[in-house]
């Protein structure tokens, strides 16, 4: 069961800002709400020694991979054969996808290159995708699926019996505190509660100025953790203005 999780969006059009990036924003509340903790987020470009190089990089520090993108029937869809030769195998056309988009022609298409989409790495475990005959796949810590918003989300429910752990405490303080007036508070309860995690963020709503969001295991030392840092806000000149609480799986 993997309780660290990294994302890895493939494709030279997102790094090129040609088109808006949406997948992450839609897997991180779930991953989180399932009890996974997405350490790592990347961007890569369709270049299979570049992808090979940090996909290997990556399965050293989590425990799954989540890759979108870049498993279409086109040249630069180079996503599996970067996984394939990670993973140490070579690629092989699935009989079980070969027959799925056979018994779906589509109108106009190529038979040659849209039979690309049957092929995954051998030994890997077939995604099913709801929404077309193409299949993601899954194999050495890496679940692939392909880049398109509305069927990754389709297709997501996949990962939820791989990922394990327990929903972290959060609590939020807001304030019209500038951030630099309460970096010495910020400092101080971080060395009181190294447990604790602490960030701090600026935000221009009008109402307030920032959110500060503490993060940890035990809800009553993420609270006292949050407490601290309110009791001291108004030497600066400021104070609290809102407090959102949100409760772990420890609470």
């Amino acid at each position: 069961m993997a309780t660290k999780v990294g994302i890895v969006i493939l494709g030279d059009e997102v790094l090129k800002g040609e088109i808006r990036e949406a997948n992450i924003a839609y897997m991180i509340p779930l991953l989180a709400d399932w009890g996974a903790e997405t350490s790592l987020c990347a961007i890569l470009p369709d270049d299979i020694p570049v992808v090979v190089r940090h996909l290997r990089w990556y399965l050293e520090e989590v425990d799954l991979l989540l890759l979108t993108g870049g498993i279409g029937p086109t040249p630069d869809d180079i996503t599996r054969d970067a996984v394939a030769e990670v993973a140490g195998v070579p690629l092989v056309v699935n009989p079980e996808a070969k027959a799925a988009l056979e018994s779906r022609p589509y109108k106009g298409a190529n038979p040659s290159f849209r039979l690309l989409m049957a092929q995954v790495p051998q030994g890997a475990t077939l995604i099913p995708n709801p929404l077309s005959p193409a299949p993601g796949f899954f194999i050495a810590r890496m679940a692939v699926f392909p880049g398109v918003p509305r069927m990754l989300q389709a297709m997501f429910e996949w990962v939820r019996p791989m990922v394990s752990g327990r929903r972290r405490s959060r609590v939020t303080l807001y304030a019209m505190a500038p951030e630099s007036s309460y970096a010495g508070i910020m400092k101080d309860a971080m060395s009181a509660f190294p447990d604790v995690g602490i960030g701090s963020y600026p935000i221009s709503d009008g109402e307030y100025r920032v959110r500060v969001v503490f993060r940890g295991d035990r809800f009553d030392r993420t609270a006292a953790c949050a407490e601290r840092f309110a009791k001291f806000l108004p030497e600066t000149g400021f104070e609290v203005l809102r407090r959102v609480e949100e409760r772990g799986d420890d609470a």
